[in-house]
């Protein structure tokens, strides 16, 4: 596995925990790891979260940034480091129109409404627009990582969400992302869309890359990547991933 050029990993729940910021050594294997491979990070979280959760933690020298590709909201967008202005800027996004963003939090609201969910004592926002992407929070977007454990462990609500959303908006692609959350991008946005613009940014090829993330599984986030020709592996949090990492320095 050592020849592959690029890793690829999921955000939360394989690089660090949910919302929480990346662990001081964990930072230091990516760094290692940025001095040797292609790093790409593609989660559905938005560009803030990224830099706040990730990128502020990450305490790389500016020419291994250079080796680090953002991939936010499910690979609808991407963001590379500009060294001469020592910012990230960004290469493209798959925005959504102002229709099919109201559209999907109609159909959130009468879905949640049909389930016979009560999620008014959230922590901060439950549906967020993200632009190129929709994201439901069943505890809020700030709730505690302790609150967000137990509110849909076996995914089951999250489940019962997406039944009845698939009928209200077919031409949508929804997965089942972190502890709480259902992200919704337009048809064809997804992770294995996220391999491909790799592929394409980057110039490499399938057997060049492999995938890390924790929620492979069937209705997961990560599932899309199932149906490339990548190698992928499933980890089950950052300590497992750290293991996995630590195998390519």
């Amino acid at each position: 596995m050592n020849n592959k050029k690029v890793i690829v990993c999921d955000l939360d729940g394989t690089l660090a925990l949910s919302k929480s910021p990346l662990a001081p050594d964990m930072a230091e294997v990516l760094c290692h790891i940025l001095s040797r491979h292609f790093l790409a990070v593609v989660s559905g979280g938005s560009y803030r979260q990224f830099h706040d959760q990730f990128i502020s933690e990450l305490h790389c020298p500016p020419e291994l940034l250079q080796n680090l590709f953002l991939f936010p909201l499910m690979g609808s967008t991407c963001y590379v480091f500009d060294p001469k202005n020592v910012s990230w800027k960004q290469v493209y996004e798959e925005k959504l129109s102002q229709k099919e963003r109201e559209d999907i939090i109609e159909a959130f609201n009468e879905a949640i409404s049909l389930a016979g969910f009560d999620l008014s004592d959230s922590y901060g926002d439950i549906i967020e627009d993200r632009g190129s992407q929709i994201t439901f929070s069943g505890r809020g977007q700030q709730a505690p990582l302790e609150v967000k454990k137990v509110w849909d462990p076996d995914q089951s609500k999250r489940r019962k969400l997406i039944s009845i959303l698939e009928k209200k908006i077919p031409k949508f692609n929804l997965k089942i992302g972190g502890m709480s959350s259902i992200d919704v991008t337009r048809a064809g946005v997804d992770k294995a869309y996220a391999i491909g613009k790799i592929k394409e940014i980057i110039h490499v090829a399938d057997e060049d890359i492999i995938f890390v993330g924790d929620a492979l599984y069937k209705g997961g986030n990560d599932e899309a990547v199932k149906n490339t020709d990548v190698d992928f592996i499933q980890e089950d949090g950052p300590d497992e991933t750290m293991e996995f990492l630590s195998r390519y320095i």
